[in-house]
Formats: C-alpha cells, structure tokens, sequence
C-alpha cells in the first residue's frame, strides 16, 4: 500500500490499468491542508492505494487489498472476536443456537 495525493479528489474505488490484468484501487479519502514554500495554506486529497494484479474479478481485488494489509488472515480473527463479543453481552454467547459457532471460537482461542 502506498499513498497519493491530488489536489482535486479522485475517483474511489478500482482503476484497471491498459496492456494487463493489473490495477489501482484508491481508498480511504482524507483531505490534509498543507502549506507550499511561499506559505500558501492549500488542500490535498489522499488516498490508500493498493496494487492488485488481476482487477478483472472484485472478488480477487476484494481479497488481494485485504490480504496485503492484513496477510495473517486477522480480518477473520477480528471478525470472529467481535462477534463473540456481541453475543456475549446480549447474553446469548450460551444459547444453543450459536453452540457451534461457541465451539470453533474456543477451539480458536485455544490454539
């Protein structure tokens, strides 16, 4: 991941780049106010950009952009977490309905 930045905003999203399968996917749009050497104060966009080497399938950009900021799989750690949390503060962490989701999430931890 590297970032850009524009003085007008860019398009978000995926930008297939000719002559291949590779692309651009610019997220996470920020606006900075930064000051030029005369002193003029003037406002940038950034943005995260992430290279992907296929941008024919959203599936595959979807993953790659996942996969390189987060490479241990984390995402499904977090996820998993979160919703162990939530299901533990509405009190149904224990209900039989989420028995095999209580299951893999122990089995994870323990590991």
């Amino acid at each position: 991941m590297r970032q850009e930045r524009f003085n007008e905003p860019h398009k978000q999203g995926l930008e297939r780049l000719t002559g291949d399968n590779t692309g651009l996917v610019y997220c996470n749009e920020r606006t900075e106010v930064v000051t030029d050497e005369e002193g003029n104060e003037k406002t940038e966009y950034v943005y995260d950009v992430y290279e992907v080497t296929d941008a024919r399938d959203p599936h595959k950009v979807k993953n790659e952009v996942i996969e390189s900021e987060h490479p241990f799989g984390d995402e499904t750690k977090i996820l998993r977490k979160t919703l162990a949390k939530i299901l533990k503060e509405s009190g149904k962490y224990d209900s039989p309905e989420f028995a095999e989701f209580k299951q893999y999430n122990e089995f994870a931890e323990s590991v």
